[in-house]
């Protein structure tokens, strides 16, 4: 675990991950590192490099504080459903032909409405990308010392705004120079509602259910990728069911002259919105910083955040892209 996380943080995530991870219940594990210096990391891809547009970390940090400026934005909200039509709009603008992706949750006190946003970059193209990211946050504060403040909802910042920023930049990026792939757009809803597993990771899990063909060559899912002490590690499950996509990765890092934010050894397990596209056959890697301290709190505000974390994250997905 990262320095400066309180004791409290730290049993609670155990539990998570040796208790409710046991019972198939959100997981997440701190893992040595892995030494990858001797292993390969593959061959370079087809695409033009030199075509890469550039990435503007400035307008990516707007539209992270544009989402924030909603408030929580927690299904069940009105707040979620601003998001929703902004998001729509934003894509719309820069890919073409937004759509949304309905379903619901159904739990006892109520149905809760929820939407994955859609778009595609030249979805005609025979190889297609899948870029990915949650949209909604989290309605309790459950990682709070505080009692009464677990009950709150979060800005969502970095967990949700962040990944989303990302993706919204890239899809900018994307008509300036059009990368040699196709590119999916899809912002998860429902990642988030908690407290367990069953009410987690919906809009991913409806999503892979009834994926459109031809199925994506490989994808990344983005979260927590904007804080300013920005560490992304391999994520263990990524590197069990798609070493090649992570390889792909971690080398456009480098590439992009990142190197020093992807430390390039393994270091958590995590259950996210990409276990359900392994599970249906997708290569997707998690790129994510779980050493985040302000994960589920009510200190996950843009303040906590950066432009430059933001740019490196672009631009690894950017090179990623443009060598496929």
């Amino acid at each position: 675990m990262a320095d400066g996380k309180s004791k409290t943080t730290i049993s609670r995530r155990t539990f998570l991950a040796l208790g409710l991870g046991a019972a198939g219940i959100a997981g997440v594990a701190s893992l040595p590192p892995l030494v990858r210096g001797a292993v390969s990391l593959g061959e370079r891809g087809g695409g033009d490099v030199s075509l890469i547009p550039p990435f503007d970390a400035d307008r990516a940090y707007n539209y992270l504080h544009e989402q924030c400026a909603f408030g929580p934005r927690a299904p069940g909200t009105q707040a979620h459903v601003a998001c929703r039509d902004y998001l729509r709009e934003h894509l719309n603008e820069s890919v073409g032909e937004a759509s949304l992706q309905p379903f619901t949750l159904e739990i006892p006190e109520r149905t809760i409405p929820m939407w994955n946003v859609l778009a595609a970059h030249d979805s005609g193209n025979p190889r297609q990308i899948l870029l990915c990211a949650h949209w909604d946050t989290r309605p309790t504060a459950d990682e709070e010392d505080d009692p009464a403040d677990r009950r709150r909802p979060i800005i969502g910042a970095n967990d949700g705004a962040s990944s989303v920023a990302v993706l919204l930049e890239i899809a900018n990026a994307l008509r300036k120079s059009p990368p040699p792939v196709g590119v999916r757009f899809v912002l998860f809803d429902g990642e988030d509602y908690g407290p367990g597993s069953d009410r987690m990771y919906l809009g991913a899990k409806h999503y892979a259910s009834m994926l459109p063909e031809p199925n994506p060559e490989w994808g990344v899912l983005l979260d927590l990728v904007g804080d300013r002490d920005l560490q992304i590690w391999r994520e263990r499950n990524s590197e069990d069911q798609a070493p090649e996509v992570n390889d792909r990765l971690f080398r456009a890092a480098r590439e992009a002259g990142h190197s020093a934010l992807f430390p390039d050894d393994v270091r958590w397990t995590i259950t996210d919105d990409h276990l359900p596209l392994l599970e249906a056959g997708v290569p997707v890697v998690d790129l994510i910083d779980f050493d985040y301290p302000h994960w589920h709190t009510l200190e996950d505000t843009p303040d906590k955040c950066s432009p430059e974390s933001l740019r490196a994250v672009g631009e690894t997905v950017l090179h990623a892209l443009y060598d496929a």
